[in-house]
């Protein structure tokens, strides 16, 4: 189904207001629960609702609203002739002054259990940063509907719990594809040859540059190839030995360094940060006190992404200054209270953990020395490294970023260095049979392919327990995505940096898993589409991967057409010229503005980009960057009382104000 993400949605408090009139008008109480609870729905279907959600229930419509009452999910169910009808009857109930237009729509081609589904966005303007979404599903001639409407930072901090709302609701009827009591078969040649060929064919269709794959199966490599080639436009093939970036993939592999460390008694998983490192602060004291080693990597704690000051003047970061400027991060959702996901947080967490190894060396050698004598020497991972100067000496793949009309575009490979600074959270190089053993010892319980146990198998467990809910199946464990899919336990994470994108799975019940790697930001369609075709093979599922990556790909060709409707990407000069000039921001650094004879320039320093404007529908003016790896950044250019400001607003729930500070001529 379209996810979370795509329908990312925002609420004014009016929204909240009116419901809460509506129902007080008709005499229905709203009650908040102490803790999460299984319900049921009036005209039938059961859903979770999170804990301390209110809860406002009417004889055709129930209403959950977040604890700040910042977010709405309305349910209703009506008969109708088709999705249309059953929105507009939803609407009409929900809100009888409704009158948005639909933005976009996408349809669902393969429901899970359901006969039919449809979601839409709404339209909505920059300055109300707020997005509104409604999902139908049919079952037979009953539409079951859900109305979203949130501000966009209160649905970034509620996002797994709305998602656990949507993926929970279901109806004794809905029969999901299950895979429980199967066997996956064993990959033979036949079947490889199936997902070999599938692979080319969804590469070239998502004119992704390249890709490299590895399965595992019954503590065997039985699969690795090479896709397409390391540079677009260019000859040389994708290899197994091809290096790429892993992501956030690394992030499971620097639990495993922690997980070896409480083995050798340096700490537990209990131990308070403070306690390795007495100098280690949040914004929060009393955050900064509880904080445990474990809390660091599970993504329960409230603190968000703040992803913005990662890609900002990280030339001159350290590891040491990450970690410092946490000093000003605060958390956003209360600890323990849901899934919120934090970079900064588990480079924190990798960092602290090499230092009580080594204490006297400086914190980047610290955890590099850690990872390459912990994890990477005992499991054979001879190729891995986070080091930019080996890989420049290896065969290693180009990143590609995602332009503004959809092209894959080789970018320069040093704009990846802004990992380095919070490398144990997403910066490892890796490639196929390095990430082979790592699976291996992973579905071994902490033995590698060599029979050599290197950790616990308690430990490498460890990291596997649930610690917070990212939906109603699926949990954020430590440095792992835990859960059943279609009834069958998988462990699994994603990794994405400027211009590469992976996954690595595995089902441990069935012994076997996948490492998936690319060489652009935007194959992430052709990823998750691999992936389906091989539990297809695998447990016999129905054939869905090669319609889905179809469906997706339409609709993402769709919404760039759309947005770049909207985009003039050679503006006029005269709207340009006050603009130009040097700009700072003290959590961003300084960038500049300068007109060139390609036209107005955004220097980052790390990066360039030219710039476009975006006009939005009340008229504002947006400054919009047009080249990978920052294509699609959207800056607010406003005059102060002071001066000339640029406003970036991306993160939902921070926003950065740039001051100029020198116009240049």
């Amino acid at each position: 189904m379209v996810t979370i993400k795509t329908i990312l949605v925002g609420l004014s408090l009016l929204g909240s207001f009116f419901f809460l009139r509506v129902f007080k008008q008709q005499r229905v109480t709203t009650t908040q629960i102490s803790h999460e609870t299984m319900l049921s729905a009036p005209f039938g279907g059961t859903f979770t609702a999170p804990k301390n959600w209110y809860i406002t229930t009417h004889k055709d419509m129930v209403v959950l609203e977040d604890p700040d009452r910042e977010v709405s999910v309305a349910i209703f169910a009506a008969k109708a002739a088709d999705a249309k009808q059953a929105l507009e009857i939803a609407w009409k109930r929900y809100q009888p002054t409704f009158s948005r237009s639909i933005e976009q729509s996408f349809i669902e081609p393969s429901p899970e259990g359901w006969d039919e589904e449809v979601t839409n966005a709404y339209e909505t303007t920059a300055q109300e940063k707020r997005v509104i979404a409604a999902i139908a599903k049919r079952l037979d001639n009953t539409w079951y509907i859900f109305l979203l409407d949130g501000s966009t930072a209160a649905f970034e901090r509620r996002n797994a719990q709305i998602g656990t709302i949507l993926e929970s609701f279901t109806l004794p009827e809905v029969r999901k594809e299950s895979f429980a009591g199967r066997t996956a078969h064993k990959l033979d040649a036949a079947r490889l040859h199936d997902l070999e060929k599938f692979v080319e064919e969804a590469r070239v269709l998502s004119k992704v540059p390249g890709v490299a794959i590895g399965i595992v199966q019954d503590g065997k490599l039985v699969y690795s190839k090479g896709f397409g080639v390391r540079e677009k436009g260019k000859s040389e093939p994708i290899t197994t030995e091809t290096l790429f970036m892993i992501g956030s993939i690394t992030k499971s592999l620097t639990t495993f360094m922690m997980a070896r460390l409480v083995d050798e008694g340096l700490f537990t998983w209990n131990t308070p940060v403070t306690q390795l490192m007495p100098a280690f602060a949040l914004g929060d004291e009393a955050m900064t006190k509880k904080l445990t080693m474990q809390n660091t990597v599970s993504a329960s704690t409230g603190m968000p992404r703040q992803d913005m000051e990662l890609l900002f003047n990280y030339n001159a970061a350290t590891p040491e200054s990450s970690l410092a400027s946490m000093k000003t991060m605060k958390p956003t959702t209360g600890f323990g209270e849901t899934f919120q996901y934090s970079n900064a947080m588990v480079s924190a967490g990798g960092y602290i953990a090499a230092h009580a190894l080594y204490p006297k060396k400086e914190l980047g050698n610290a955890y590099d020395t850690a990872m390459q004598m912990r994890v990477f020497d005992p499991m054979g991972m001879h190729s891995s490294t986070f080091d930019f100067a080996t890989v420049a000496k290896k065969v290693h793949a180009i990143p590609h970023g995602f332009s503004l009309t959809g092209d894959h575009v080789p970018i320069d490979i040093m704009t990846e260095t802004f990992v380095v600074p919070i490398r144990p959270a997403g910066g490892l190089w890796s490639n196929v049979p390095d990430m082979a053993s790592y699976i291996m010892t992973e579905l071994n319980k902490g033995i590698t392919p060599e029979g050599m146990r290197v950790i616990s198998e308690q430990n490498i467990l460890k990291r596997r327990e649930p610690q917070i809910k990212v939906t109603d199946e699926i949990s954020y464990g430590l440095g792992w995505i835990v859960g059943k899919v279609n009834d069958i336990v998988e462990v699994t994470h994603s990794g994405g940096t400027f211009g590469f994108s992976s996954d690595c799975f595995f089902f441990p019940e069935h012994n076997v898993g996948i490492v998936i790697l690319t060489n652009s930001a935007g194959a992430g369609s052709l990823v998750a589409a691999i992936k389906r075709r091989l539990v297809e093979i695998l447990f016999d599922g129905k054939p869905q991967a090669l319609v889905q990556l179809q469906t997706r790909l339409k609709d993402r060709d769709k919404s760039l057409v759309r947005n770049l409707k909207d985009v003039d990407v050679t503006p006029d000069k005269a709207w340009l010229a006050p603009l130009v000039g040097t700009y700072t921001n003290p959590d961003l650094g300084k960038v500049a503005i300068q007109l060139t004879p390609r036209g107005a320039l955004f220097d980052a320093g790390e990066w360039k980009s030219l710039i476009g404007q975006k006009k939005e529908k009340d008229g504002e003016l947006r400054a919009i960057l047009l080249d990978p790896p920052v294509a699609g950044f959207e800056i607010l250019p406003k005059t102060a009382q002071d001066g000339m400001q640029l406003i970036l607003d991306l993160d939902p729930q921070h926003s950065y104000v740039f001051e100029r500070t020198n116009v240049l001529a």
